[in-house]
């Protein structure tokens, strides 16, 4: 199968993460969404968009992923129970939205500063922002994943959002305010999907 989509992406990053964690076989092709490929692939023109072996497009990142697990019994990413599997939906659409609003404000940088946004429009999605970071702090607490006794999708979408912050707004300390968030990242650092889906510096 083939995954479509810039390194640079997090949602991309999201999807690979967890091939890498599934040891699911498959090619990455590093392509921006307006490229021929992705736009013949999916309708929408977005990524990721991952391209099965029988040629059937899966999109967007949340699809994929869940797509990804059913693929292989084990190890299992979303837990098969329902409170556990909509908890783990829950912390998807924190790291979800934290990304969400960093894209919105890291697109917004690159702007000339003339045409950039107002004040108060950075500081609505900074209060996102905020309010995802310090829900996944208190919700993980001291615990070594942030759900249950094992890596699971949560830790997936909660350290890419993490990796994320820190790429593409490096002068945003969240770190004192959230320790336990940055003990967890230096811990999932450690994984070899996470090192091996590092996007290339700029």
């Amino acid at each position: 199968m083939k995954l479509l989509g810039g390194s640079g992406s997090p949602y991309v990053r999201k999807v690979r993460i967890v091939l890498e964690e599934k040891h699911v076989a498959y090619e990455h092709m590093d392509v921006r969404a307006a490229s021929a490929e992705v736009a013949q692939a999916n309708p929408l023109a977005k990524i990721p968009t991952l391209v099965c072996d029988d040629g059937t497009s899966i999109y967007d990142s949340c699809v994929i992923v869940e797509y990804v697990d059913g693929l292989i019994a084990l190890p299992r990413l979303i837990p098969e129970t329902f409170a556990a599997r909509i908890d783990a939906k829950r912390w998807e659409a924190l790291g979800d939205g934290i990304v969400e609003a960093t894209v919105s404000i890291s697109h917004e940088n690159r702007m000339p500063e003339a045409q950039r946004k107002d004040a108060d429009w950075y500081a609505k999605l900074q209060k996102k922002i905020d309010g995802g970071l310090a829900a996944m702090e208190k919700d993980l607490g001291a615990k070594n994943f942030c759900q249950g006794d094992a890596f699971t999708l949560a830790d997936v979408a909660c350290g890419n959002a993490l990796g994320y912050l820190d790429r593409a707004l490096p002068e945003f300390e969240w770190r004192k305010a959230h320790p336990n968030l940055d003990r967890m990242l230096q811990r999932l650092m450690t994984r070899d999907s996470f090192k091996k889906t590092l996007p290339p510096k700029a």
